[in-house]
């Protein structure tokens, strides 16, 4: 990761440390998998910028999303910068936070709360701005299960007329790709196989199958 984003995440973390300001976590909303895209805002945080109103709320927005995969899935998680000013930054747990928990407990990289961490993306993407977009792409297990992702971001350029104190906005996809339609045209190419050595054998009057003595 960049040295300006840990420094960053560095800054978030003594100021929180602080309890000064501090609020409770609250999710932006839900996103649904293969939908449509979701949206929020995100930072400004950084070394040098200032720390505006409401404070602790700018920093990361928070999302949740469920699923009920029959099988073991790959899923992919896209942040899209609305503003270029934004250089996005995105964490993604397993379960929900607790309603409540103010933000000083929260931890961009690891497990806290009623969540478990699972990764972390930053800068996959190109961007028209600085570095990247981030995109996680991760196979989940089989199985019901709700998710939390926190989107934060850092502020490149907030001059002439300051960082928006409410952030800056972004998009957020979340996408399972439907299964690979390869394994399934060759499981039915072995079907129709199969089917027709039937048939032949049939119309040779031969036995499908042997027994032996």
């Amino acid at each position: 990761m960049k040295l300006k984003s840990l420094l960053a995440i560095v800054a978030l973390g003594l100021f929180a440390q602080s309890g000064v300001s501090a609020a409770p976590i609250v999710y932006t909303g839900t996103v649904t998998p293969n939908g449509p895209t979701a949206y929020g805002a995100a930072g400004p945080f950084g070394v040098f910028d200032p720390f505006g109103a409401p404070v602790n709320e700018t920093f990361f927005q928070f999302f949740s999303f469920t699923v009920n995969l029959a099988r073991p899935a790959q899923l992919a998680i896209s942040v899209h910068r609305q503003d270029s000013n934004l250089d996005p930054f995105m964490s993604l747990y397993r379960g929900l936070i607790t309603p409540g928990t103010d933000t000083s407990a929260f931890d961009p990289f690891s497990s806290f709360d009623g969540v478990t961490y699972i990764a972390s993306a930053d800068d996959e993407l190109p961007a028209g701005g600085p570095f990247g977009d981030p995109q996680l792409v991760i196979f989940l297990p089989a199985g019901a299960a709700t998710y939390t992702i926190a989107v934060g971001g850092a502020a490149s350029d907030c001059a002439p007329s300051g960082c928006p104190a409410f952030g800056f906005p972004f998009g957020i996809i979340v996408q399972v790709p439907e299964p690979s339609t390869i394994p399934l045209m060759l499981v039915a190419i072995l079907g129709i196989g199969w089917i027709l050595r039937r048939q032949g054998l049939a119309q040779a009057g031969l036995p499908s199958t042997f027994h032996s003595a």
